[in-house]
């Protein structure tokens, strides 16, 4: 007799699921965009920022729109257009105001001279102003000509001298 045996080959394994093994390409892939994102960004932000020199140059050009000149050894000057109340005189003559920025260093001592013109733009006298200035101070000087013909000023001289210890 002859015992039969038959023997059924067993089952494999089942699988066992591991959940952080579906999730790690994801996480890779979420760092990966987040790190790029960082890179990118920082990458554009210096791309983008603007040298000393091109600020200087962009304040320089915004200040020549608003009418500032450079008389002085980087000290501004331009005649009031705003806000501006010069002093009426009874009896004739002028009066007009000259803005001074002292906007890079001290002004100091400031003296201008201005040629009084005449409605044809002819020269009929002089006058001086003068005040003192500290840096980054904006200042006025009032100048004045009691001539009856006297039309507008123009600016003939103009020193701003300051002492820095």
């Amino acid at each position: 007799m002859s015992i039969h045996s038959t023997t059924t080959p067993s089952p494999a394994p089942a699988p066992r699921h591991r959940p952080l093994e579906a999730a790690v390409p994801w996480l890779i892939t979420g760092v990966a965009l987040v790190l790029g994102g960082f890179y990118w960004g920082y990458s554009f932000r210096d791309a983008r920022k603007a040298t000393a020199e091109e600020l200087r140059q962009r304040e320089q050009e915004e200040l020549t729109t608003l009418g500032w000149t450079t008389s002085a050894d980087g000290v501004l000057t331009r005649w009031c257009t705003q806000d501006c109340h010069p002093p009426k005189l009874y009896g004739g003559g002028k009066a007009e105001i000259l803005e001074v920025y002292c906007k890079d260093r001290p002004c100091g001592s400031i003296r201008a001279t201005f040629q009084v013109l005449d409605k044809q733009g002819q020269e009929i006298g002089t006058t001086t102003s003068s005040k003192e200035g500290l840096q980054g101070e904006r200042l006025r000087l009032v100048v004045v000509s009691p001539a009856p013909a006297a039309a507008r000023f123009k600016l003939a001289q103009f020193t701003a001298q300051a002492m820095v210890y």
